[in-house]
């Protein structure tokens, strides 16, 4: 349905990848080989469909966004100190602190000056404010950084800055494109919203329970770089003193050198705190279904109604 427009994305971002500087270029392209779920283009690319948008701009629409999403993992993976991503070496691994800080930089001013080319300066307040929540999560992160007192809600108020605001921007900016009406624009950005909710809360419990091998890093690495997410904060809340000591050391650690990662597992299973996780993901998912309730059936109704359920239960 959307696949011809997925390829066009891709040649969009290669183009757009393009520079004069030979290593800008040479960068580029590593960040596009290693691939990525396209998340963010399908979304825009979809919701111009369910609105009947005819032209170009979607493809350049979901060029931008996974520009800005390529962006903040670069970013992300500086601040982390990351050595891999998507299972391969990452970029600040390849070259370098400084360099990768600059192309970073580069992919966010590019991703603006594509969008300028749609000619709705609204697409401009649009990307700004995302990636201005964008930033807030990741400082707000920062500052909660190795804390063992982080709450359930700061949490919450760090999926919806670094993951959810964008998701809710691709549909908002897609129902912009296709010159939706408010009430149309609001239900939209209200699915992107919940479905990035869902999507995070899912993604940390791939931490915690999928497979190395698929996902491409050790298991609990938020945990093991300070960061504490909902099933362990639920752990933090309902586990015994043995438990919780044994999450404070990993934390303090930074690894399982006074707590193995297997018996850590079995108490996060025992309190149920994975499957209270779940049961979070699945509800905003469902709200994530009802934003679209007034929409006629279709087909490409149809593909955003399935993928909260997708995007959910992925194993990567």
């Amino acid at each position: 349905m959307i696949g011809p427009k997925l390829a066009a994305v891709e040649r969009e971002l290669a183009r757009n990848l393009e520079s004069e500087f030979e290593p800008i270029s040479a960068a580029g392209r590593y960040l596009q080989e290693g691939g990525g779920k396209r998340v963010r283009p399908t979304l825009v690319l979809l919701v111009s469909g369910l609105l009947g948008y005819r032209g170009d701009h979607d493809v350049l629409l979901g060029a931008v966004f996974e520009f800005i999403h390529t962006a903040t993992l670069v970013h992300d993976d500086i601040i982390d100190e990351a050595d891999t991503r998507r299972g391969r070496p990452s970029l600040n691994r390849v070259r370098g602190n400084h360099f990768t800080v600059l192309m970073g930089d580069f992919l966010y001013i590019r991703s603006m000056n594509m969008a300028l080319r749609a000619r709705k300066l609204r697409l401009i307040d649009i990307l700004s404010e995302a990636t201005e929540k964008m930033i807030e999560g990741e400082i707000l992160a920062h500052h909660l950084r190795g804390r063992p007192d982080v709450s359930a809600e700061q949490h919450m108020a760090i999926i919806e800055r670094k993951t959810a605001w964008l998701f809710s921007a691709c549909c908002r900016a897609a129902a912009v494109l296709a010159g939706a009406d408010p009430t149309t624009e609001e239900r939209l950005a209200r699915f992107g919203m919940e479905l990035g909710i869902a999507f995070q809360i899912a993604d940390d419990l791939l931490d915690l329970t999928g497979d190395e091998a698929v996902l491409g890093k050790p298991a609990a690495s938020d945990l093991r770089e300070g960061r504490l997410t909902l099933p362990l904060i639920d752990l933090l809340e309902c586990g015994s003193p043995e438990e919780r000591r044994g999450v404070l050391a990993v934390l303090e650690d930074g690894g399982f050198e006074r707590c193995a990662w297997a018996v850590l597992r079995a108490a996060l299973e025992r309190r149920g705190c994975l499957e209270r996780a779940r049961a979070l993901a699945e509800r905003h998912a469902s709200r994530a279904r009802a934003a679209l309730g007034s929409f006629p059936p279709g087909t490409f109704r149809d593909a955003l109604l399935s993928l909260p359920d997708l995007l959910v239960n992925r194993e990567r």
